[in-house]
């Protein structure tokens, strides 16, 4: 009995190393909000948001193909999104592709889900021929919703001011999530008074800021200040204040630091003069 080698023809070596580059190239390469790699079939961490934030996902719309060239995926699609959610798809062949995932508004905390494809094809349903060598890569999100993401502080709350001039109560804001988002702030307490200031706070970014408030009575007033995200009602911090407002000297020259006297303009170079004053006295 003569022993037979096998040896493996030559189309059946070329399927092989071509089978072994779309393999090596299943992966997408994640650019924000974290940068990292994520292989098809795999699941990756894309951070905490609160509820009602949109969460963008990014990943490089150029990899390596058939022989090392430069090849352009398709699109990054969002398959699938828990009740309440909402997914938008990348724009095509992107050199950043980026697509966003919006929760729930009313989203309770806890960690969700979300589906991702990856592909080579003009759509994510798609199934055409990998001409690329890229095929597709199909991965899931985890994503954490927290309240806690929103972080706030008024350091002074009591404030002494006079009739007419504004009340300026310093506010810190801290983004703690992953998501971009503004920030409104009012306050509720004082009669005819319905300013609203928007603030505009990056992901895990911390803004300092100024609310004013003005009154046209000598009395003490109790309002409460509001910092809410325009993405949900649910993620807000509320803080009570007070304001005083009194009709003396010593009271405008302080409050002339924060605002214009609605005092006569031949009185004008008075009041310059007590706003230098104010920050003395």
């Amino acid at each position: 009995m003569t022993n037979q080698i096998f040896r493996p023809g030559i189309a059946a070596v070329t399927l092989l190393v071509m089978a072994s580059i779309v393999l090596a190239q299943s992966a997408a390469e994640v650019l924000e909000p974290f940068a990292l790699t994520v292989q098809d079939g795999g699941t990756v961490n894309l951070g905490t948001i609160g509820p009602g934030q949109t969460l963008a996902v990014t990943v490089n719309g150029v990899a390596p193909g058939k022989g090392g060239e430069q090849a352009n995926w398709g699109v990054l699609g969002v398959l699938e999104t828990p009740n309440g959610w909402s997914g938008f798809d990348s724009a095509v062949f992107a050199k950043r592709m980026r697509a966003t995932v919006k929760a729930d508004p009313g989203a309770a905390d806890g960690v969700y889900t979300v589906k991702f494809r990856l592909t080579e094809c003009e759509g994510k349903f798609e199934n055409c021929v990998a001409k690329q060598g890229l095929g597709s890569v199909t991965f899931f999100g985890t994503i954490r919703v927290s309240k806690s993401v929103l972080a706030t502080a008024i350091p002074i709350t009591a404030v002494t001011t006079g009739v007419n001039q504004p009340a300026r109560y310093t506010i810190n804001i801290e983004n703690r999530g992953v998501a971009n988002d503004v920030f409104d702030i009012s306050a509720e307490g004082v009669p005819a008074w319905n300013f609203k200031k928007s603030v505009h706070v990056p992901a895990g970014g911390k803004v300092t800021t100024f609310y004013e408030i003005a009154v046209n009575e000598e009395k003490t007033y109790l309002p409460t200040i509001t910092i809410k995200s325009v993405s949900s009602d649910d993620l807000k911090q509320s803080y009570d204040v007070s304001l005083v407002s009194k009709s003396d000297l010593a009271g405008d020259v302080r409050a002339t630091k924060n605002g214009v006297l609605l005092f006569p303009m031949t009185l004008e170079p008075l009041y310059s003069l007590m706003g230098i004053l104010g920050y003395v006295v």
